[in-house]
């Protein structure tokens, strides 16, 4: 027997409805076009559902945008390891403790490049959005890191600096990177492999923003 014919922009009944390749591809947009250059059904077509599902899962333009942002500060949230607590008070701890910041704040950039557009688009003019991104990402994530920065500053392992611009030179620097890999690979053939370079980002990012014992 044929399969009904399902009306445009329902999925089938035996799939579920593919928001996290939705909000995935709408990040993508928003990031390569900023907000007013990006379309619902331009984020449709490549999500291959109907514009009317969208409104209907999510709203406006605005509220997908929201969306997507609750997603990636969620995912920054999941995977962050300075939202646990760390004790600095044995030196033989503090290069695991870097090492494991370094090697997932790395992977998570390379996982998601478009994080730090995203954040560079909308910081330009203050608006509705560049407040939502800030109350969201930015405040949380910087308030759960603070204590691991000051931690650090403490022991000498990151010289003394306002926390706030450590905290976001760090952030920029590599997602900035992380977004453009193959600028890296035009400059250096060492950089041709994206998991070579990774690797070489993560020696950087501990060589220039850490001050490590040698034990």
């Amino acid at each position: 027997m044929n399969e009904a014919k399902r009306r445009p922009g329902r999925p089938p009944k035996k799939t579920e409805f593919g928001r996290e390749f939705l909000l995935s591809n709408a990040l993508i947009e928003f990031c390569k076009h900023g907000y007013e250059g990006t379309s619902l059904r331009t984020i449709a077509n490549l999500s291959q559902v109907d514009v009317a599902l969208i409104s209907h899962h999510f709203g406006s333009k605005l509220d997908l945008w929201k969306a997507v942002v609750d997603d990636l500060a969620g995912r920054i949230r999941e995977r962050a390891p300075f939202n646990r607590h760390f004790s600095f008070e044995n030196e033989a701890e503090i290069r695991p403790v870097i090492e494991t910041f370094v090697e997932d704040f790395v992977n998570f950039s390379f996982e998601y490049p478009y994080h730090g557009m995203l954040i560079t688009h909308e910081s330009v003019n203050p608006n509705e959005r560049s407040e939502y991104l800030m109350s969201t990402m930015l405040q949380p994530t910087f308030q759960e890191m603070k204590p691991f920065i000051e931690g650090c500053m403490k022991v000498g392992v990151i010289r003394q600096q306002d926390p706030v611009l450590f905290f976001l030179m760090l952030i920029y620097s590599v997602s900035l990177v992380a977004s453009t890999p193959h600028y890296a690979a035009q400059l250096s053939d060492r950089f041709a492999h994206a998991e070579g370079m990774k690797e070489e980002m993560k020696r950087t990012v501990m060589s220039n923003y850490f001050r490590l014992p040698n034990l």
